[in-house]
């Protein structure tokens, strides 16, 4: 990125302050970032849900039942971790000076 290229950005304050404008983007990339991959586990979770309750509650064989009841609580479990990683990086960017 030139000189030319910032100007043309409008990221240019006129106190020079681009640092902090940069910096505040990057916070926000970075919060947004957080919330997609909170969704991707959701999406994750769900994926497990959705195969394992019809194996636990319409399947008669005892193997499916249990391959459901594995595959529920493996969606349960990408659920508890995709929460837990969303609120501790959450809490670290709460942290940092803005």
């Amino acid at each position: 990125m030139g000189y030319r290229a910032r100007e043309e950005s409008g990221l240019s304050m006129p106190d020079g302050s681009e640092t902090q404008v940069r910096d505040r983007l990057a916070r926000q990339r970075t919060e947004l970032a957080n919330e997609r991959t909170l969704l991707a586990y959701i999406r994750t979770a769900l994926g497990f849900v959705i195969v394992g309750v019809p194996a636990v509650w319409l399947m008669e064989q005892p193997l499916v039942r249990v391959l459901g009841w594995l595959s529920l609580a493996a969606g349960a479990g990408f659920l508890a971790v995709g929460i837990r990683r969303f609120l501790s990086t959450k809490a670290g960017l709460a942290q940092e000076p803005k």
